[in-house]
């Protein structure tokens, strides 16, 4: 059952606590209702392990249900628990008789364990919402099966809940297998591509539809860790596009290209006169040109190639077969 524009999504909170800190809980429990109601709340794991002991304290008065699973085989790897895979069972079990009970828009898997990549994958293949939460460790493969990927691990140092006790079983070190996915660089790549999608059909930019964008790119895209609170300041801060502010709606467009245009055009003029033939190799130029204007971005003045730019450029001449590009006498 998918969710309607008119109604608040229902959701099944499924927590792993095998893989999963209780020292996270303020985190999950203030993120959830930015994502809809939780009419399920769960959580599996051995909770008679001593490890365990961090949630057994909390769940009564959060109103998580623990749902008990016992080891049923043991493990004789070192650091290995030996219910792992019995709670993970059992979770996707649990998932799937929700699923098909038909009550729920979503799920929130709490783990950051990438066994749950095919449970996201075939409840979105339902159109279930999918909220995933995890730490830093968590695979590229899980964080891109969900709708939305939360870091509970980040957010948790950002609102000062890193400190309660009660570590899971293979809750590691935070400063090691941390696997990153997104840069400012790729953000930036993101939102010129959906503005210029938009100015080629003729259409506004809103900045609503650039936040969807770039969550249903990467789905653990979060302004907050860049260091933003609002996604409108943080593009406002690359300097390449620029937000016009109409009542409640913000629009987002590419910044005026002319001034560079006119600096890279007399530069190609003025470096092609200094040369005794007046004639350049188009490769070495184009080196030349974006180790001066770094700035310089083809797609932004409409050009895929660079040829395709410097043959646009008045007295200038670009001869394709021989990679050659020439200044008129």
């Amino acid at each position: 059952m998918a969710k309607t524009d008119d109604k608040v999504p229902r959701l099944a909170l499924l927590i792993d606590a095998d893989n999963v800190s209780a020292k996270y809980l303020p985190t999950i429990l203030s993120e959830l209702p930015k994502h809809g109601v939780t009419t399920y709340r769960r959580i599996y794991g051995d909770f008679t392990d001593p490890q365990a002991a961090g949630w057994r304290a909390k769940l009564l008065d959060n109103s998580i249900m623990p749902i008990q699973q016992f080891s049923n085989v043991k493990s004789h790897k070192p650091g290995e628990h030996a219910g792992k895979n019995a709670t993970d069972s059992a979770l996707i079990i649990d998932a799937m008789d929700i699923l098909y009970a038909g009550k729920v828009d979503g799920f929130v898997i709490v783990s950051s364990d990438s066994d749950f990549t095919r449970l996201a994958q075939r409840l979105r293949e339902s159109n279930m919402i999918v909220v995933g939460m995890g730490r830093n460790q968590t695979s590229i493969s899980f964080r891109h099966a969900c709708t939305t990927f939360v870091n509970i691990e980040y957010l948790s140092k950002l609102d000062g809940n890193d400190s309660s006790g009660g570590a899971a079983a293979d809750d590691v070190s935070e400063d090691g297998g941390v696997e990153t996915t997104l840069t400012l660089a790729d953000v930036e790549a993101v939102v010129a591509g959906i503005v210029r999608n938009n100015d080629s059909r003729g259409e506004d930019t809103l900045l609503a539809s650039v936040g969807e964008g770039l969550r249903n790119r990467y789905p653990d895209f979060d302004v907050r860790t860049f260091g933003y609170t609002k996604l409108s300041k943080m593009i406002g801060d690359m300097g390449r596009f620029e937000l016009t502010e109409c009542g409640s709606v913000h629009r987002v467009s590419i910044a005026d290209t002319q001034d560079v245009r006119s600096r890279v055009e007399t530069y190609v003029r003025q470096r092609l006169a200094q040369e005794s033939s007046r004639t350049m190799n188009l490769s070495i130029l184009a080196q030349e040109v974006y180790g001066e204007f770094p700035e310089l971005r083809l797609k932004d003045l409409g050009y895929a190639q660079f040829g395709q730019f410097a043959d646009s450029i008045p007295g200038v001449h670009v001869m394709s077969k021989r990679q050659q590009v020439s200044l008129d006498s």
